[in-house]
């Protein structure tokens, strides 16, 4: 508004009149301007009615402007839907012949009231995996162009994408795939709001070709697959066409899917499979531009709940409002976007109770404890990003100990058979650094629990699920982030934790309590490096144990529970171990309760393997004949067989995943230029004292291919064995993984 031009009633200019039809004496009047705009639709002139109705523009005004609006006061002038417009000279004739009358259907819809949206936020972290396989789902079309079953057209109509073939899984479920969230309780939101006229897809709809174009504009900037399985990072560029601002964009995710769908569908069933799916039906060309509405600052409990002075808008057949916000962080004194869902198409009804989720790496959230009043406990909560109930574990029986472990106690993601994890990822082995999380309620803080430390520690278990030899304890210095609201916005605070001697005690770490900060979300009680040589041995399992003290050192046990009778660390003399009523629990189960154990210490099972995969190509097998040069050419007939003698195992057989066995002619580019020798096994090969295996064979006409190129009879190639493990720090759900090649010709010389 240009408030250089303003003017009031009475201030000069030429006085006119506005007669609102129909308002009565006493009744409330709605706050209303007359704005004179330019043909650039920018306001030149703004005058204000006062409550009698009488405003003045400057002659100015009729001289220069391109319309004369008449709205309320706090609406965009651009927004037609919510203004009354003249031409300079048709309003200057109605001000000659006195008052501007404005009837009560319009004038009474400038009666402004409250409008309100709701909502929460949240923060959602992914592993390098998940973005790789996201990747893979976005570049397989929804199935081939030359044929399509009756079944897979049916379940393409629905509003679940199918699956497609390969590791990955179908991007519904994918999208979904089981991850923590926290809460942002620290930003802004600015609420957006545009109208969009989608009317419902017909046969031989006239948007088809516009719908296809932006698909295919889409399509051309998603780029291959990654030349690695395993990378330690997401890949940039999906920042740029799947995510905007850390926002998941649906339409990008699903372009190349929807492309295939709409190329391939019957008539009637594109009609269906586009009425299904919001974001292909409305889009920008069928909405107006979106306006900003309203902002609002996001609670600590990770809610907004935003509202601004609104007015009444009618809207036409087929239309509706939606609304989509964009969410900012400030830290030091730096705003980031972390969230943007104008940038990526994600809207909402005004009543919807909007979840917005970001990707982020620039967001920060808090973490959510739980308030006081639920009881006074403790349980193992989190390993990385795996929940605790995914470790198998025996029942305690014992404050240090465990009953006698089954053949697959202390892995995670326990197999119900052995045969049922064979290739797949069941009993896997814990690998790296453990990050450990545990849950302290906060009623574990007053009285008469009074805990104030906790402390970790590890001990090898015999056979029997007994500890043996020393125990250890975790060391390490240990530091919590914690918000501090700042007038720059938010500070980010390490708080060191520990470890602390306190009384007889060494090693005893702070329980970081809601109560006490606001703590970031996303941190950890312990560290635990399986690497560490006082714990590596790969053919033991472990106990990890918990306890928890009060202020003065003094070890707390839950009442009724014996005390362990251990010496103090710090002096080797012996402890006060006191009873309080609290209670150890041990997740067993995704939602729902907890087991009791009732000892004066919690204790789990691991079994940790960091061993090293190992694949070899030993040799080259022709026609049963072996071949070990290092350069080798080989001649023979089409029907010649080529193999491979190999080894490739995991030390614990029970730990590899599985292995497979491909190669490559040339550069890979030509049709059929890539073929299997073994698609998937997961039985070690060649493991000493064995000699190396040998895996199935292919015959040189196809290896070369020579049926789709009869002149094609020699080529190099390059073979690839590549094996995995199931070796999981329950952060990274990748499977680690190693490649070995050899390179040799052929030649259809008989």
């Amino acid at each position: 508004m240009a408030d250089n031009y303003k003017s009031k009633a009475g201030t000069g200019g030429r006085q006119m009149q506005l007669n609102l039809v129909g308002l009565k004496e006493g009744e409330d009047t709605p706050a209303v301007v007359v704005t004179a705009i330019g043909a650039d639709s920018k306001p030149l002139y703004v005058a204000e009615v006062d409550q009698k109705g009488f405003f003045s523009l400057p002659e100015e005004a009729f001289k220069n402007a391109h319309r004369i609006l008449i709205g309320p006061k706090e609406a965009d002038a651009a927004d037609a839907g919510t203004t009354v417009r003249y031409r300079p000279r048709q309003f200057e004739e109605l001000v000659q012949r006195g008052a501007v009358s404005i009837s009560p259907g319009i004038w009474e819809r400038w009666r402004f009231f409250v409008t309100c949206v709701t909502g929460t936020v949240r923060l959602c972290r992914r592993r390098p995996w998940w973005y790789y396989d996201l990747l893979t789902l976005a570049v397989q079309p929804a199935f081939k162009i030359d044929a399509v079953s009756t079944a897979a057209r049916s379940s393409l109509t629905t509003k679940e994408s199918i699956s497609v073939l390969g590791r990955a899984k179908s991007l519904p479920e994918l999208i979904y795939w089981p991850y923590r969230c926290q809460t942002i309780c620290n930003g802004t939101v600015e609420v957006y709001r545009r109208v969009c006229c989608c009317q419902p897809w017909i046969i031989d709809d006239p948007r088809l070709p516009e719908l296809v174009r932006d698909l295919e504009e889409i399509v051309s900037v998603i780029p291959d697959l990654p030349p690695i399985p395993n990378p330690p990072d997401p890949p940039p560029y999906l920042e740029q066409i799947f995510l905007k601002d850390g926002t998941l964009d649906e339409m990008a995710v699903n372009a190349n899917r929807d492309l295939s769908a709409i190329r391939v569908l019957p008539k009637r069933e594109l009609t269906e499979y586009i009425n299904a799916r919001q974001y292909l039906l409305c889009r920008r060309y069928s909405c107006s531009v979106p306006r900003l509405v309203g902002h609002g600052v996001i609670n600590p409990d990770g809610r907004f709940n935003i509202c601004w002075r609104d007015f009444p808008r009618l809207l036409r057949p087929f239309c509706h409002e939606e609304y989509a916000y964009i969410v900012k962080q400030t830290i030091f004194g730096l705003t980031f976007t972390v969230y943007n869902g104008v940038a990526a198409n994600i809207w909402f009804r005004q009543n919807d109770d909007a979840t917005l989720t970001s990707y982020s790496p620039l967001a920060f959230s808090c973490r959510d404890n739980g308030e006081p009043g639920s009881g006074a406990y403790v349980y193992l909560d989190i390993i990385g990003d795996t929940e605790s109930w995914n470790l198998k574990t025996p029942d305690a029986t014992g404050w240090d100990r465990v009953a006698a472990p089954a053949y697959n106690d202390g892995t995670v993601f326990p197999s119900p058979t052995p045969a049922a994890a064979v290739g797949a990822n069941l009993n896997r082995n814990w690998g790296g650094t453990l990050k450990l999380n545990y849950k302290f309620s906060e009623d574990m803080r007053n009285a008469p629990v009074g805990a104030k430390y906790y402390r970790i520690s590890i001990t090898e278990a015999d056979s029997s699920g007994h500890p043996t030899g020393a125990r250890n304890y975790l060391s390490d210095g240990l530091a919590w982030e914690k918000s501090i609201v700042t007038s720059t916005g938010v500070a980010i605070v390490p708080v060191n934790l520990g470890p602390f001697p306190v009384g007889e005690e060494s090693n005893l770490f702070l329980i970081p309590y809601d109560a006490d900060a606001d703590w970031n979300a996303g941190q950890y009680h312990g560290f635990l490096n399986t690497n560490d040589s006082r714990w590596n041995d790969p053919t033991k399992r472990h106990l990890v144990t918990l306890e928890v003290f009060d202020a003065a050192g003094h070890r707390l046990h839950p009442t009724g529970t014996a005390p362990t009778g251990l010496l103090g660390t710090a002096t080797g003399l012996p402890v006060i171990e006191t009873p309080v009523p609290f209670t150890f629990r041990r997740r067993y189960q995704d939602i729902g309760d907890t087991a009791n154990v009732p000892f004066a210490a919690l204790t789990h099972m691991f079994w940790w393997d960091n061993s090293d995969l190992f694949a070899q190509i030993v040799n080259l097998i022709k026609d049963g004949l072996i071949f070990n040069s290092e350069c080798l050419f080989l001649g023979g007939a089409p029907t010649s067989t080529l193999g491979i003698g190999y080894r490739a195992y995991h030390p614990n057989e029970m730990f590899q995943l599985s292995h497979s066995i491909s190669w490559q002619r040339g550069l890979g580019s030509a049709a059929g230029a890539t073929g299997t020798l073994l698609g998937s096994s997961s039985a070690n090969v060649g493991k000493p004292p064995d000699g190396p295996g040998t895996s199935p064979t292919n015959t040189f006409a196809e290896m070369l291919r020579t049926d789709l190129e009869p002149t094609r009879k020699k080529c190099a190639f390059t073979v690839f064995l590549t094996i995995y493990s199931k070796t999981t720090d329950g952060d990274s759900l990748g499977n680690g993984g190693i490649t070995r090649t050899a390179a040799f010709a052929i030649d259809i010389s008989n």
